[in-house]
């Protein structure tokens, strides 16, 4: 199978070196850089997001086993992010975290979009679908783009298969995401996704510092102190948890690829 490494923007395109900051984060872990046997795919779903209102069928969603190693895989990954599994205390943590909602939701139109219209959800959807490659896949999803990304993981084809998910920045620890989101309760797709991690800056406005296993128990949240304010994707990217966590799954990815 091939290896790729895909990346999905938050409410705006990106504008940063991501691959760039990726290595930064695999040195800074102790892992070996990208190669280029790995594929670099960046999907782009700005333009349905702020411009078409579109559908497409609605598929329903399985209730699938896990893979046969998805627990043993679990522990692993849960041993190598230990070291950041503590979550620190937030600056957001003095304020009621309803304010961070509200805030959040006033200054991001496209986000009350996209949540709102399950209309812009499918167009979303369908154009992200038709951009992911086949194959073994490790997916970065940013702010909404980490929404985006947990959405698509209930529909991909049968030959893919995700090594990683990694979602960083994400909002979903605000209510409004988890009643939007409420659908795919109970149906994570453990038979097509090996591991999901959740990295969290303690000073990023948009998750205030929380994660968000409580309502996604199969997401182990890892955090990092990247400093007050930070949500861009390098800032996450170039971390250390975010090297140990896509260093080992290439490395998982490609023990499989060679069997």
């Amino acid at each position: 199978m091939n290896r790729s490494l895909v990346f999905i923007h938050g409410r705006w395109a990106q504008s940063g070196d991501w691959v760039g900051a990726i290595n930064t984060g695999l040195e800074s872990a102790g892992r070996d850089q990208l190669t280029e046997d790995v594929d670099i795919v960046e999907v782009d779903y700005a333009d349905v997001l702020h411009d078409v209102l579109a559908s497409m069928p609605e598929r329903e969603i399985e209730v699938t086993e896990p893979s046969p190693n998805y627990h043993r895989h679990q522990r692993m990954v849960r041993l190598s992010m230990h070291p950041f599994t503590t979550r620190p205390t937030s600056p957001y943590d003095f304020f009621p975290k309803e304010w961070v909602t509200r805030f959040l939701m006033s200054r991001m139109p496209e986000i009350q979009r996209y949540r709102a219209n399950p209309q812009v959800r499918a167009a979303v959807r369908a154009s992200c679908l038709e951009q992911l490659p086949k194959g073994d896949l490790l997916i970065v999803g940013h702010s909404l783009g980490a929404v985006v990304a947990y959405d698509l993981l209930h529909y991909l084809p049968k030959d893919t298969h995700v090594e990683l998910l990694l979602t960083i920045g994400s909002p979903m620890a605000r209510r409004p995401w988890r009643e939007t989101l409420q659908e795919f309760r109970g149906r994570f797709p453990t038979s097509t996704v090996t591991t999901w991690v959740n990295l969290v800056n303690k000073g990023d406005w948009v998750t205030a510092g929380d994660g968000i296993h409580l309502w996604y128990p199969q997401a182990i949240d890892t955090f990092a102190s990247l400093g007050l304010g930070m949500h861009g994707e390098t800032h996450y990217l170039a971390s250390q948890p975010a090297g140990v966590a896509i260093g080992d799954a290439l490395t998982r990815a490609q023990t499989r690829t060679h069997r």
